[in-house]
């Protein structure tokens, strides 16, 4: 006997031919619970055959017959009867060939979740950056933040686990990964109580492959690029995979060279300006490697371990130039060449372990996180006054931070009778920070300490939390509404120069609310209403807090606020997706206690400082819309328009806060197949009058293109790519606020041309050797 689906169902009717329209008998069916895989159903084929599903599930089909090619499809239910056609084609002998003929779709919805199909995409891209820049709806901007929704960024997962690294280290990271190292990516814009509350901006969590394919598999790519400056990176992955156990290795070898160019000018009183140029050149060099081992000790427990390792040299080159000038000339010019060197180790260790309870769909999921970083720097730097011709002053220091994380959590998802679905877990997270600059400086022959950049810093998060959360599906309504419980405790002490401490100590409810109806079918497809109700917190972090100035310049260094406090978000959002294509949003973001990075000013030497501090509450309205023409054919495409509106009201610096800024997105993507082995990619974005952090920025853009030849059976690929090629990813940028006037500029390197040769290859074990033919394994339901 077969499994059976014991709630209300659906049933599914399967329809099988032949190219001669000849109907097919002796099929093996196979139904699967999608995305996870688990086997449902298993019938043979009769001239009739029907399956039984749950209403609003999705489910993939599996066909198997001797002598004619595998097939699939991937379906959602709605409330009424489906027919399911598949038209077998002849293998002509070819057994050991899979092929898929049906359309395998870019992108669906599986509940308030989007699922990304990453192996799509990264037939035409070079690295794991650049499948996720082409994601329709997905904006990154030039520091590797990611926006979904609204103006805050979205939080980055690897495998489901958060990267708490700085935005620069995770778009390195990314950068470093090989496109097809990349199997899906999940795009949770309106993330529920499952989820960490503090993920306002939503969550975009990157799932990397691991060995599951029968026998030995793997790749080898080689990329060379060029900008100003050239690039090139290499690498190679191994899976394998014999009975229970599965493995998989990689490395990547990436030399990067790029700049950053910053120019700004900045009203200092009425008839003095002060002009800055920084241009910073960067020549990181990392390692990563990665690897990992599975063993399914049956069909319901699984463990599996995977360790990732980040190794990268940095050295920076950078040259800052001040001039201050009156409505006539310049009368006072500085300049200071700073040079920079330094190692980073990233290693994260994570053991994860699945049980699957039953054949309906309820597991559960334990997993334990390890994340150790260590950091170093060197730096020299000069301080020359060039007019009047004056000081010269040199400097020299280092730093060295180190960080340890531990996070463990437990989920665990129950399907019940009457189509409930109960969900609850808990997780617990601990991270410790130390830092520790040393700086010294010296005129002629007089050296002393730096007690400006001289300091230490020791900092401790800790996080726990609970959650339940339960849907159901109710007269053609699935509502599912959850509360997650989160205590934070945050302490920080600055020992030098001065004692500092500082603490957050608060335990906080978020509730979840989602309610999902199928409205109406179009064209035989359905139109799907969502409603979602939300609040998160974002929580500052490590470099928020830190008090320690970081000197950029004479007239300008950075430094954190260690009394800030966390915000917190309520978001509103009705949706609509069309055949599980995301089309249509509006929704309200209200925060308070928003926090935001902010220049001020010193009255009395005009020396300008980046900081954070909490403003007031702000009120932000946006919508989304979303539009394509299907994939599966010659030709594929989307494109999108997002509005922002967001409106501040408080303080800053002591004065009253009353701003408001409306901005656009507008992002599109296509793909030409001229030929079976000749594919085209354009995609690229535009922004305008865009808002980041008070600055108020210009319409940019970028426009990327690349070509993908495959050749020896499409195991070989060579990719050409262009990215900015109209060099618009330029910030032409504003800061207008209480006494601060700033107009600059913000160049990267970011018009590049490179060439990607990769190759896959694979060697089928011969343990894992079968028949021409064997019917699935059948599991019998009297035993359950």
């Amino acid at each position: 006997m077969c499994n059976v689906i014991k709630a209300q169902t659906v049933p599914v009717r399967v329809n099988l031919s032949t190219i001669g329209k000849d109907t097919v008998a002796g099929a093996t069916i196979q139904l699967y619970s999608w995305p996870d895989s688990t086997l449902l159903q298993t019938i043979i084929s009769k001239p009739i055959n029907t399956l039984h599903v749950r209403a609003n599930s999705t489910y993939r089909i599996y066909i198997v017959a001797v002598g004619y090619e595998e097939q699939y499809k991937t379906i959602t239910a709605g409330s009424r009867p489906i027919n399911v056609s598949f038209v077998l084609r002849s293998s002509f002998g070819k057994l050991n060939d899979v092929t898929v003929t049906a359309t395998k779709p870019l992108m669906r919805q599986e509940d308030d979740k989007t699922l990304v199909d990453a192996e799509q995409l990264a037939t035409t891209s070079t690295n794991a950056y650049e499948v996720l820049e082409k994601v329709p709806g997905v904006v990154l901007d030039q520091d590797g933040n990611v926006y979904l929704n609204s103006s805050a960024p979205a939080a980055i997962y690897i495998n489901g686990v958060q990267q708490h690294m700085s935005t620069d280290d995770i778009a390195a990271l990314l950068k470093s990964l090989p496109a097809g190292s990349v199997s899906r990516i999940e795009i949770i814009r309106t993330p529920s109580a499952r989820y960490d509350a503090a993920n306002n901006g939503g969550i975009v969590n990157i799932v990397l492959k691991k060995g599951v394919q029968v026998g030995t598999s793997g790749s080898a790519n080689v990329r060379i690029d060029q900008g100003v400056y050239n690039n090139t990176t290499a690498g190679i992955t191994l899976n394998r995979s014999v009975g229970k156990m599965r493995s998989y290795l990689s490395y990547q070898y990436t030399r990067r060279h790029y700049f950053d160019d910053i120019q700004s000018t900045r009203i200092i009183k009425a008839d003095t300006l002060l002009m800055q140029r920084s241009l910073t050149k960067y020549a990181p060099v990392t390692n990563y490697a990665s690897g990992g081992i599975g063993v399914a000790f049956s069909n319901k427990f699984d463990l599996s371990y995977d360790v990732r390792v980040t190794a990268t040299h940095n050295t920076n080159f950078a040259s800052t130039y001040n001039t201050i000038s009156n409505t006539q000339d310049a009368f006072f010019e500085t300049q200071s060449p700073i040079n920079s060197g330094g190692n980073s180790l990233v290693l994260n260790n994570t053991v994860f372990a699945k049980y699957k309870i039953d054949s309906a769909g309820s597991e559960w999921d334990n997993e334990l996180d390890y994340v150790y970083s260590h950091n170093t720097n060197m730096q020299t730097y000069t301080q020359q006054q060039v007019l009047p011709q004056g000081l010269l002053l040199y400097g020299n220091g280092n730093t060295n931070s180190k960080a340890n994380a531990v996070s463990f959590k437990s989920d665990l998802s129950l399907r019940m009778k009457h189509d409930y679905v109960l969900e609850t877990g808990l997780k617990f997270s601990s991270a410790a920070n130390d830092n520790m600059a040393l700086y010294y400086q010296q005129t002629g022959q007089v050296k002393q300490l730096d007690s400006f950049k001289t300091n230490t810093f020791n900092y401790d998060e800790n996080i726990g939390s609970a959650y339940t959360q339960l849907s159901k599906l109710y007269h053609g309504y699935t509502f599912k509404a959850g509360l997650r419980l989160e205590y934070t405790d945050i302490s920080g002490h600055q020992t030098v120069p001065v004692g500092i401490p500082f603490s957050i100590k608060r335990t906080d409810l978020f509730p979840y609310l989602y309610i999902k109806k199928n409205l109406f079918s179009v064209f035989g497809y359905p139109l799907v209403g969502n409603v979602v109700l939300r609040r998160s917190i974002t929580r500052p972090g490590y470099e928020q807090l830190n008090p320690s100035p970081q000197f950029v310049d004479q007239f300008t260094y950075n430094s954190g606020n260690p009394h800030l406090q966390p915000q917190f978000t309520t978001n509103y959002e009705v949706n609509a997706t069309y055949n599980d294509f995301p089309v249509f949003a509006i929704g309200i973001n209200r925060t308070k206690d928003v926090f935001s990075m902010v220049t001020y000013q010193n009255d009395t030497s005009k020396i300008a400082f980046r900081t954070y501090d909490n403003l007031g509450s702000y009120r932000e309205i946006y919508w989304r819309l979303f539009g394509g023409v299907p994939g599966g054919h010659k030709y594929f495409m989307y494109a999108g328009v997002q509005f922002n509106y967001v409106h501040y009201t408080g303080q800053y610096n002591n004065a009253p806060l009353d701003y408001s800024r409306a901005s656009w997105t507008f992002f599109t993507g296509h793909q030409f197949k001229a030929t079976p082995t000749l594919s085209f990619n354009l995609n690229g974005w535009m922004l305008v009058n865009g808002f980041r952090l008070f600055n108020e920025l210009k319409t940019m853009g970028q426009l990327n293109l690349s070509a993908t030849k495959n050749l020896m059976h499409k195991k070989l690929s060579i990719i050409v790519s262009g990215n900015d090629l109209l060099h618009t990813n330029k910030s032409i940028f504003r800061i207008q606020q209480q006494g601060i006037t700033v107009d600059g500029t913000r160049l990267q390197d970011s018009r590049r041309c490179g060439i990607t040769i990769r190759y896959n290859f694979g060697i089928n074990h011969t343990e894992e050797k079968k028949p021409a033919f064997t019917p699935p394994p059948v599991e019998n339901t009297e035993n359950n």
